[in-house]
């Protein structure tokens, strides 16, 4: 089943650079660093307001941890249809309307009865989420000269950087000052301000192919797909994971055989059986994320519990981690294109995976200084990997490809994140009950030490990418 959408052809740009005066360039290019800043921000935000929350609905840490995770399945499963729907009616359309759509779950957020209600509202959030994830990078690349445009793409990604640095930080100050539901009126203004500023700086559409069919059948068997096994993941160890995943796997199967027969698919299966470097790149990337993103959630609910931090200042010690990665990203992505981007990434992932390791010396005594290091040097390890992974996946693929591959490289980070989550709440599960601190720091111990093992995991994936091409 395909749909085709057309419109008219005056006021579309098919990828074309469209003349923008150096105010016109500034102004997108805050509209789009704010759109980077937005999502981190909100997950940092929401990350450190955990206790809060649990506290108001008087919910277990599974469920706490179920709520970092809903955002992130339901970004999953729509992140790749939003880019290809970009392609088709244009980048401005959906990236507008996703922060619209981020803005309303956001506003209704706060009046939640109950937590299934706020775990509705994260569901929505990421689905506006994902149509800005896919497509704001892409407007600034249309919107700059080539000469500038690199420059301008370094200070986007250093807004991410910067969400991630200011999250805890204004997360904690709001949530502590104003409540828990302080952080979702910040969000929501957030995303009308990017909104606007988008909507009124990017002159005309930007369409890469107009009048294409979009992939709606395509589109359904991904989203099904990804549904049962994100939810398999979050369920493990609960017998019906295995079920879930199971059949995840058999709608995974008919999805890449429907997807390599079409002409026009939703997901670029060709990218992956026909180029191993981007696959493997890929693979990486997916395990890197599953490796640290739980950092954040458990390091919030530790400061807090054990280290009987105020959210705020549990906001400044986990500042330590993105600073770092602020600092050193943008070194990193030069060196990448000086030397060959394998070693400085795989260099990153082994620093991620003793940065992990270290965290099993953490128990019930609190130790400020030490939890510091080690989320520096976790950030480091991360700070190395980023930029020269993001380089050899799209120096892998031709240009015209370069769209897909970023959706699919976002794809792949997100899931990454969800397997993160998956394999805490297990752990959680296993051992975290009755909110005691033991619980905890094994949950963590076990947590990280499956997290160490993957780092050097993806460590001798990433090494062997370039080579096996």
């Amino acid at each position: 089943m395909v749909f085709v959408m057309r419109r008219p052809a005056t006021d579309v740009i098919m990828m074309q650079t469209p003349t923008y005066t150096r105010h016109e360039l500034v102004v997108i290019l805050i509209a789009v660093t704010l759109a980077s800043f937005l999502i981190p921000i909100f997950v940092a935000m929401v990350n450190i307001a955990l206790p809060a929350i649990g506290a108001a609905f008087a919910v277990p840490s599974e469920t706490l941890a179920i709520l970092s995770t809903t955002y992130l399945v339901s970004s999953v499963i729509f992140l790749v249809p939003a880019a290809r729907l970009a392609d088709i009616v244009g980048l401005k359309k959906v990236c507008v309307t996703g922060l619209c759509i981020t803005a309303l779950a956001t506003v209704v957020a706060p009046f939640s009865s109950s937590i299934g209600m706020l775990l509705i509202c994260h569901a929505v959030a990421g689905i506006g989420l994902a149509c800005v994830i896919s497509n704001t990078i892409a407007i600034l690349s249309v919107a700059y000269p080539p000469m500038r445009r690199g420059a301008a793409i370094g200070i986007a990604v250093a807004g991410v950087y910067l969400g991630l640095t200011a999250g805890p930080l204004i997360g904690g100050a709001l949530t502590q000052g104003f409540g828990w539901t302080s952080i979702y009126f910040f969000v929501c203004v957030l995303c009308l301000a990017t909104a606007v500023m988008i909507r009124v700086s990017v002159k005309s559409e930007i369409i890469a192919t107009p009048g294409q069919p979009f992939d709606l059948r395509g589109s359904i068997l991904y989203g099904v797909t990804i549904l049962f096994l994100m939810s398999g993941l979050i369920r493990i160890p609960e017998p019906a994971a295995i079920v879930s995943l199971v059949i995840g796997a058999v709608f995974l199967v008919m999805f890449v055989w429907f997807e390599k027969k079409i002409p026009y698919p939703v997901f670029a299966v060709r990218l992956f059986t026909e180029n191993k470097v981007f696959a493997r790149a890929n693979l990486t990337t997916m395990i890197n994320y599953g490796a640290t993103f739980a950092v954040s959630f458990f390091m919030s609910l530790y400061l807090q519990q054990i280290g009987a931090l105020t959210p705020m200042e549990a906001g400044f010690v986990m500042m330590a981690m993105p600073v770092v990665q602020m600092i050193f990203s943008p070194i990193t992505g030069k060196l990448s294109d000086k030397i060959d981007g394998r070693i400085i990434m795989t260099a990153g992932l082994i620093v991620t995976g003793i940065g992990m390791a270290l965290f099993g010396f953490i128990g019930t005594d609190y130790n400020q200084i030490g939890i510091i290091i080690n989320l520096a040097v976790v950030g480091f390890g991360i700070a190395l990997f980023g930029a020269p992974n993001t380089n050899l996946v799209l120096g892998s693929v031709e240009r015209k490809d370069n769209g897909s591959a970023n959706s699919i490289l976002a794809t792949t980070r997100q899931m990454g994140m969800v397997v993160s989550m998956a394999i805490a709440t297990c752990f959680i599960l296993l051992f975290y009950s009755n909110n005691s601190s033991v619980g905890l720091v094994a949950a963590m111990h076990a947590t990280f030490a499956v997290s160490a093992v993957l780092s050097f995991a993806a460590a001798a994936v990433g090494w062997t990418a370039k080579k096996s091409s």
